[in-house]
């Protein structure tokens, strides 16, 4: 039961010391959205080798069919995460982790070419949990942290995630229902968190004073926002395209780029990477706490995206001559989510504390999300479909560079923009 009170003072001093401590935020966002991973990403740890349906690899129509429904998912967000009110989220975050499992239920039950169909709507409801979540964690003093933990979670959760359903699969459970499976394993410790998450009080008075107001928006404060700085959320929009292109071939394709780099079969490395990746991105992230200014918080966050795309470049030129494979893996996974993590956690949270518009991060998060989701569905349905002669393994490594150097230039022509917009 959602604990109420006539007003946030009041709430803040009834509840018990280690609710508002910052450290239970962190554990709650970081497990509850490490959980919700378990019900959407083991399903790539499959191979589904020799399987084709149209003559498009069968992997490949079922990672694009799940992303269909989160693209679906984000684009809804827009408007759905950024209305919807504090005491809703927890009941939505609830339904929307049923449902996804009653999808993967579908999945195990339904034959080729039916079970696409499962996908999509597991992908739907999920979609929308992270928003849910960052809710609870942004206009607060310590939300660099929190949400960076959020982010942190995902990037461990991907190769756990993946790691259990390896494991499923070596134990004989089939493909089709690996995925099922995995989402039971991961129910109880969900609802665990779920509970954690709940207590997490609203932000305090001296929260608001410092990052302004989040509350819930109307078309005409989305109108008003995207008005007022347009040319910069395009620009921060860009820069999170060409992380997510990246970001998706590497989680969702990561038995294949391993078997590329040489390595088969070995559960255990699709999360070692990520614990390298996730311990850096929440240090970096999570230290942006320690800067109070807005302004200044604002312009490292940039610093710190500029930063992600030097590694990949850096990453494209040194390759597997001068370093190993698993730090490879490593070097590109910090290159991407620096920026892709940034953007989230202090990038959005400080400009909103900079321009004082009545808004919040789930708004901007959607809208790039959605960007995000749109491109990187539009390239699996080009190498399915279009260009069937692609190789995304291929296209990942000769990418980066590319992303690389045009991340830089419009990360420098963002910082101009909001130069001149924010400061005045």
């Amino acid at each position: 039961m959602i604990i109420q009170s006539p007003s946030r003072q009041e709430k803040s001093s009834n509840l018990p010391q280690w609710f508002t401590h910052p450290l239970w935020s962190i554990v709650a966002a970081f497990g509850c959205y490490f959980c919700v991973y378990g019900f959407r990403k083991p399903f790539t740890a499959g191979l589904y080798e020799d399987q084709f349906w149209l003559g498009i690899p069968w992997k490949s129509v079922l990672i694009s069919s799940q992303i269909a429904g989160y693209m679906l998912s984000k684009c809804g967000g827009i408007f759905l995460v950024s209305s919807i009110s504090w005491s809703k989220r927890i009941k939505a975050i609830l339904w929307s982790v049923l449902i996804a499992e009653l999808a993967l239920l579908g999945f195990g039950l339904a034959p080729k070419p039916w079970s696409i169909l499962f996908l999509v709507i597991n992908g739907l409801p999920l979609g929308m949990i992270f928003g849910y979540i960052q809710g609870f964690l942004e206009g607060k003093k310590n939300t660099e942290l929190f949400i960076a933990s959020l982010g942190a979670s995902f990037i461990l959760a991907d190769g756990v995630s993946k790691t259990v359903g390896k494991i499923i699969l070596n134990a004989g459970i089939s493909e089709n229902w690996m995925p099922f499976s995995a989402g039971l394993l991961f129910s109880l410790p969900f609802l665990f968190f779920v509970w954690m998450l709940q207590q997490i009080p609203k932000p305090s008075q001296e929260d608001i004073a410092d990052r302004s107001e989040r509350a819930p928006m109307t078309q005409k404060d989305r109108n008003q926002l995207v008005k007022s700085l347009g040319p910069g959320i395009l620009g921060i929009s860009l820069l999170y395209l060409f992380v997510s292109l990246l970001r998706g071939i590497r989680s969702d394709f990561a038995p294949e780029i391993w078997k590329y780099l040489g390595y088969e079969g070995i559960p255990s490395l699709f999360t070692q990477t990520e614990i390298w990746v996730t311990v850096g991105i929440l240090l970096i992230n999570g230290s942006l706490v320690l800067v109070k200014n807005n302004f200044y918080a604002f312009y490292i966050s940039l610093g710190i995206i500029f930063l992600g795309f030097i590694l990949l470049i850096l990453s494209a030129c040194v390759s597997t001559t001068f370093i190993s494979s698993f730090w490879l893996v490593v070097l590109t996974g910090f290159g991407i989510y620096l920026p892709y993590l940034t953007i989230t956690t202090s990038v959005f949270e400080r400009m909103l504390a900079i321009s004082k518009y009545k808004a919040n991060i789930g708004f901007l998060m959607y809208i790039v999300d959605s960007t995000g989701y749109v491109g990187y569905n539009l390239l699996l349905i080009c190498s399915g479909f279009i260009f069937p002669q692609w190789n995304l393994v291929h296209l990942f490594f000769d990418g980066i560079i590319f992303f690389g150097y045009a991340g830089i230039v419009i990360t420098i022509l963002s910082a101009f923009y909001f130069i001149k917009k924010l400061i005045q």
